[in-house]
């Protein structure tokens, strides 16, 4: 597929339904902007208009009682000066992420002795999952392993690794409502057990369940330590992203 046709398809799918009709069940979409569980992930406003938008979204993010408001840009649709616009209302600007994507057509991983991969479904491996992110993302992470597992059952699975008994990595798999395209997220890795090819197998179990939900495409908002093993794997550039987040303060 063409990249222009793929950038296409990915925002309909994951960022913006022009007809307003059949919207996932977490998108609120207005003429300017599109939020999912709050966060911005498409706007339509022009220069003009910066300011007095982003004092409406924060407005109502403030009134929801939300702790903090992220806005993604992507570098596809960027407008000029937004990013300066929500850096001047007091947005911190995120570290930017590679959008990689491929088709879900990857197939299972070839197994590595000692290592199980398993779809969680109780609190033990929710909360050993917990535990790697903790490790991972550090107090960044504010969910609980009931959190976590609540979320693994309902929508949004998880795959755990373990090796001889440990657990080594873990990642999730989500799906927007109506999308071609599903998302690998919150990939992590027992520090001790790196760089020994244990996460690729999470990647793959993500894959093919991405693909038997009848998903044409997976992607994953990289960082440059997940980047490598996601190319080698033949995931490529679609675009970037990078979010600005401002925090409510108590």
């Amino acid at each position: 597929m063409p990249a222009s046709s793929m950038l296409a398809a990915f925002d309909l799918g994951q960022r913006r339904r022009p007809d307003g009709a059949a919207l996932p069940s977490s998108w609120a979409q207005t003429e300017h902007v599109t939020r999912d569980h709050g966060q911005i992930i498409w706007q339509d406003i022009d220069a003009p208009s910066y300011e007095e938008t982003v004092e409406a979204e924060l407005a109502l993010a403030r009134a929801a009682g939300a702790e903090d408001l992220e806005w993604k840009l992507y570098s596809h649709d960027e407008p000029a000066g937004l990013a300066q616009a929500l850096g001047a209302a007091g947005f911190e600007r995120q570290p930017t992420e590679t959008i990689l994507v491929r088709a879900s057509d990857l197939g299972p991983a070839a197994p590595i002795p000692g290592l199980k991969i398993a779809k969680i479904h109780t609190l033990e491996q929710a909360t050993h999952c917990f535990n790697l992110a903790l490790q991972t993302f550090g107090n960044n992470w504010d969910k609980t392993p009931e959190d976590l597992l609540r979320r693994a059952l309902e929508k949004e699975p998880f795959w755990l690794a373990e090796f001889e008994g440990q657990p080594v990595a873990m990642g999730r798999l989500t799906r927007t409502e109506g999308s071609g395209f599903a998302g690998l997220y919150g990939g992590a890795s027992h520090p001790d057990f790196r760089r020994r090819g244990f996460y690729r197998p999470v990647v793959h179990a993500r894959v093919q369940a991405a693909a038997e939900m009848g998903c044409k495409w997976v992607f994953s908002e990289a960082l440059p330590t997940s980047e490598p093993i996601l190319r080698a794997l033949g995931f490529e550039t679609l675009c970037q992203v990078t979010g600005h987040l401002y925090r409510f303060k108590d």
